[in-house]
């Protein structure tokens, strides 16, 4: 930490009110993801249009990447984050505007506002790294960022459930009114959160703008030559996609899956999702015993392993234990990834590192959804077992990578001196 100060616990109401603002932004991407998803299979009838729009989000976030790093390292984490949220709101009130009017090229005007949202996520997303990872002790980041993926999916959950029952009411496009709302409540309590003891590490205005360019290569470059050669940091930085794109992978077919065996009810979406969310928060409460790079391997196969199960059977009992598993695993995964990345990210390098962790994942999503989507519009068995292939792929590369975390943690195991009796 720069002049040998390391961040303070966090301490008062600064934790509890990151992760309320966490909950928060869960409900509002718990009524946008499926709300949009259901607009679009209306104005379409395939989910090939949602699989289309999770490409392009991927594609805008690798086009953005490069920059926001630098230039979260170089601000306010709180002030980005804020920022973020007003334009959120803005967006999505435009996306609702679009859906309730649907005007000539409603699509292709939807498909602009979430390449726009991919911006401002990844930005936002990037702050939230920088914050935590700054703010708090390394022993105290991997509970932390469990907590902040149950504040996420207890979000999400309420989302859910308030979809639902704005669904009773309105349409999927007056439904996305609500993250609006969200959006606006989480810039007004990020920006009250207290000072903290040690303050962020921020470069000058006139380096913000330098930033874009030259200064965004300089640390870059920097940065790469301080990780060069470790393949351990490089297997994180690419499974750090693998849990998102089942996430994106189980948005884009529950919708065809409920119309399949459900009757096409927006309700039995958010239940499904819901459960899904469920396996991420019990999950949570085994941060202990399942935060082991050894387990990687096993949770991505979960994952390959539900997606079977979900592609090849239509028993409602089937489905939500598949969900339900394939929560838990994906929060194992994710939690374990994360952590690691921000134990390993250098000083002045905590957002950059967040910005190669989002740019496995545009890519992957850019790559790989469309290819899902393909399957998926052949059928709904398709696309599930598109996706347990991908999972298969990620297992692959997780057994390698946690075989070199292995042995990369056994000579500094060897080296540690016994402490003095």
């Amino acid at each position: 930490m720069p002049g040998g100060r390391a961040p303070g616990p966090v301490r008062d109401r600064t934790v509890p009110t990151l992760l309320t603002s966490i909950a928060l932004l869960g409900i509002g991407m718990g009524v946008y993801l499926l709300a949009l998803g259901q607009l679009l299979y209306q104005l379409t009838g395939s989910p090939q249009a949602f699989a289309l729009a999770l490409t392009l989000q991927g594609a805008a976030a690798v086009c953005v990447l490069p920059f926001s790093g630098p230039l979260v390292d170089a601000l306010d984490s709180r002030h980005v984050h804020t920022a973020c949220s007003l334009a959120r709101a803005v967006t999505v009130a435009a996306l609702a505007l679009t859906g309730l009017t649907r005007p000539p090229g409603a699509v292709a005007l939807i498909a602009a506002g979430v390449v726009l949202l991919a911006f401002v996520d990844n930005v936002q997303r990037a702050a939230l790294f920088k914050y935590t990872a700054w703010h708090l002790e390394p022993a105290r980041r991997a509970r932390l960022n469990a907590l902040i993926n149950v504040a996420v999916q207890v979000g999400a959950l309420t989302g859910m459930a308030l979809l639902g029952l704005l669904l009773l009411r309105t349409s999927p496009a007056g439904a996305l009114l609500a993250d609006t709302v969200v959006a606006l409540a989480v810039a007004a309590l990020v920006r009250s959160l207290p000072a903290t003891a040690a303050p962020e590490p921020s470069g000058p205005a006139a380096g913000v703008l330098r930033t874009a360019l030259p200064l965004a290569l300089h640390d870059w470059r920097a940065m790469f030559h301080r990780h060069r050669g470790d393949l351990a940091v490089l297997g994180v930085i690419v499974l750090c996609a693998a849990d998102f794109v089942f996430q994106s992978c189980v948005s884009t077919l529950v919708v065809p899956l409920v119309a399949e065996h459900y009757g096409g009810r927006g309700q039995y979406v958010s239940l499904l999702e819901a459960v899904f969310a469920l396996g991420m928060i019990a999950s949570s409460f085994f941060t202990r015993h399942t935060q082991r790079a050894a387990l990687l391997p096993l949770w991505c196969a979960l994952q390959g392993a539900a997606a079977l199960a979900l592609g090849l059977s239509a028993a409602p009992a089937v489905h939500l234990a598949a969900l339900l598993a394939a929560g838990f695993a994906n929060l194992s995964a994710l939690t374990w990834l994360l952590t690691s990345l921000q134990n390993r990210a250098g000083d002045g390098e905590k957002a950059k590192m967040a910005s190669l962790r989002m740019l496995s994942i545009g890519v992957a999503t850019t790559v790989l959804m469309p290819l899902v989507g393909h399957f998926a519009g052949l059928s709904l068995p398709a696309g599930f077992l598109a996706t347990a292939a991908v999972m298969l792929a990620f297992t692959v590369l997780a057994a390698a990578t946690a075989t070199v975390s292995r042995r990369a943690a056994e000579p500094a195991e060897a080296a540690t001196p016994e402490p003095a009796r």
